[in-house]
């Protein structure tokens, strides 16, 4: 059999993915496959190339009898290499992706190895993997990348000026984050700590209030200071 053969990938269309033919996914989708019909009002976000449950790469070519990357890793486990074939049990241990990404991502926690054995377990539908994810980015085009909190005088002036986001958070919560100096980074931690989880385990309906209340007094704002001719 061929030692380098064509695959089909995986894409998927999460609605922060750029659309149609300015994603960059969807191009290199078109470029493999002429038969493919790019929907120019369909996020491409995600191109998988690997042997994912989810998105298994599917071989196109007839001289192999296997139907997928996955299914040709397992009846040829030795093209892994001693070491990886050992310590994965025969499995392919990274998915490479390309992502074309229009809008912020949703907030991410991945968890280290330990934990997400024992979340995958208790948990599959949430957890599907029972790998941590360490992740290595390259960017192909000028791009921008968040990690972590806001300048605390940043969140504090939003506690401040910000009611909607204040009644989420809590008085108490606040006042603690207000207090916290900078002269004291566990003091900060720890009052960032309770402000983060008191947002993160709001109720959805207060939340969804909260928001509703936002939107409709920034529209009133915006309405009220129309400008002269």
């Amino acid at each position: 059999p061929p030692a380098v053969f064509p695959l089909s990938c995986a894409v998927q269309s999460y609605s922060w993915g750029k659309v149609g033919l300015e994603s960059e996914v969807a191009k290199l989708l078109a470029s493999s496959d002429p038969l493919v019909q790019i929907q120019p009002d369909r996020p491409y976000a995600e191109l998988w190339m690997g042997a994912h449950p989810r998105g298994d790469a599917v071989i196109r070519d007839n001289r192999i009898p296997q139907k997928t990357l996955g299914q040709w890793i397992a009846d040829n486990p030795a093209c892994l290499g001693a070491k990886v074939k050992d310590a994965f049990q025969g499995h392919l241990p990274f998915l490479f992706k390309v992502l074309s990404v229009n809008t912020a991502l949703s907030i991410q926690a991945h968890p280290n190895k330990e934990l997400a054995a024992k979340l995958h377990a208790q948990f599959p539908e949430h957890y599907p993997d029972a790998n941590h994810k360490p992740e290595m980015a390259i960017a192909l085009t000028p791009f921008e990348g968040l990690c972590g909190f806001r300048p605390v005088e940043e969140i504090v002036s939003f506690l401040q000026t910000v009611p909607e986001l204040r009644a989420l958070i809590g008085e108490v919560a606040a006042e603690q984050l207000e207090r916290s100096g900078s002269d004291d980074p566990r003091g900060v931690s720890a009052a960032l700590r309770v402000c983060f989880t008191r947002l993160m385990k709001s109720e959805k309906k207060f939340f969804v209030d909260q928001l509703n209340m936002l939107v409709k007094r920034i529209s009133q704002e915006g309405g009220s200071s129309s400008p002269t001719a």
